[in-house]
């Protein structure tokens, strides 16, 4: 049976996110919260100064990672972004369990650098991060991207062992960057034929991959014509028969989910998957 261990880090892009702690209130099982000290503010305007911080925050998701993993838990984290994948990544890389395959699931890419951006948003960028594509010129951003995965202790992933799904919202120069890769891209429906039973599967689930505004309306960075919560949950029961060694969720936006509505929605579509 497998023992799943969640890990709530309530922080999005290093600035804090005290909205995502009612994930306490609203699943029923129990989460370790990590955090950091001193505490950041709610507001960060310098780029640098928020990936000094991704890479403390990871840096630490990545040591209790590795713990966890060593001792035969199934690590699954809740973060306010998608960076959370790198401290995911380096700590089963530091157990010496990298996974066989990745699975991304994400409206958008995220495949930009600071050279190809037009948002200047880190939040663009963890893919690319995550397979080793950062810039590496003298702009004073690019090093601070460099010193994040520094920070984090990951090593760059192999893009053949990626799947990507739906990235139905490409900005120009991602696009190109993306059908340059070896990444595979599919659609929703097609992420199961392109697993393998005997694969240890890490996923990646920004809950924005969802189309469901009426069901989820605080999901960030919404995007229409995309999968519903039905279509997600109806494919991470599908994953249960797969050996998932590893689960990240980039959460909602938990200052408009006052109901706790969407986090309601999100966690029960990540229980589907967890067999909670």
């Amino acid at each position: 049976m497998v023992v799943n261990a969640r890990l709530l880090l309530p922080y999005l892009m290093g600035q804090r996110r005290d909205g995502l702690r009612r994930v306490l209130d609203v699943d029923p099982h129990p989460w370790e919260v990590l955090t950091l000290d001193p505490q950041p503010e709610e507001r960060i305007d310098d780029p640098i100064a928020k990936l000094r911080n991704l890479g403390s925050l990871y840096a630490l998701l990545a040591a209790r990672v590795a713990a966890l993993a060593r001792g035969g838990c199934r690590p699954v984290s809740v973060a306010g972004d998608c960076v959370s994948s790198l401290g995911m990544l380096a700590g089963l890389q530091q157990a010496g369990q990298a996974p066989d395959r990745v699975l991304w699931l994400d409206a958008h890419g995220d495949f930009h650098t600071w050279s190809s951006t037009q948002t200047q948003y880190i939040g663009g960028m963890p893919l690319a991060m995550f397979v080793g594509r950062v810039d590496r010129g003298p702009d004073p951003r690019s090093q601070a991207a460099l010193a994040c995965l520094s920070t984090i202790g990951v090593q760059a992933y192999p893009q053949r062992q990626i799947v990507l799904a739906d990235a139905r919202d490409l900005d120009p120069g991602e696009r190109e960057a993306l059908l340059s890769s070896q990444i595979l891209r599919c659609g929703l429906d097609e992420v199961a034929r392109q697993l393998r039973p005997h694969e240890r599967i890490y996923l990646h689930w920004d809950t924005d991959v969802i189309d469901d505004p009426s069901r989820m309306p605080a999901l960030k960075y919404h995007v229409r014509r995309g999968p519903d919560a039905a279509d997600v949950a109806e494919l991470f029961r599908t994953l249960r028969s797969f050996d998932v060694v590893a689960v990240s969720v980039s959460a909602w936006h938990a200052e408009q989910d006052g109901d706790n509505q969407t986090a309601r929605a999100c966690l029960g579509i990540l229980n589907a998957l967890l067999g909670a």
